[in-house]
């Protein structure tokens, strides 16, 4: 039998601020609030979506450099569904995932293999594609620059 030897990858931090709903997070020497649904803050699903989203822009504009694509610009949204009317089971989870990527100035065939690589890479997009069966990606990608399309 093997032993695997896991090598720390990151470390987060949260604690409560004496006021119900409301917690400081740090990673690194970062500090931010996240506030329960329906706070000022941005809430710890959105956090979450904003990881899977910002992963996707860092991950595909490395990738692209390193291929010596030209991609321009990208947009990547992330969409997560619940059914208000499900009762919570055992472990919950969202019921659907919705990512959306708009990519400037790269052909659509690279755009496309971009894209592919970076659902086979992303821990983040990893762990909801295998948690939330019902998890889409779509893409949109334009030869032309950003700038020739906003005016």
């Amino acid at each position: 039998m093997s032993t695997t030897t896991l090598t720390l990858a990151y470390t987060v931090h949260g604690y409560s601020t004496g006021t119900p709903g409301r917690a400081i997070c740090n990673a690194r020497t970062h500090h931010f609030v996240s506030d329960d649904v329906g706070g000022d803050a941005v809430s710890a699903a959105e956090l979450f979506l904003s990881g899977v989203s910002a992963c996707a822009v860092n991950m595909v504009e490395r990738l692209a450099k390193q291929d010596k694509q030209p991609l321009q610009w990208m947009d990547v949204s992330v969409e997560a569904y619940r059914d208000p009317d499900k009762s919570a089971g055992d472990v919950t989870v969202f019921d659907a995932i919705r990512v959306h990527f708009e990519m400037w100035g790269v052909a659509s065939e690279h755009a496309e293999g971009l894209v592919e690589t970076w659902k086979r890479r992303c821990p983040l997009y990893g762990s909801i594609a295998t948690a939330t069966q019902d998890t889409a990606v779509t893409l949109t990608s334009h030869d032309e620059p950003r700038s020739a399309l906003v005016a």
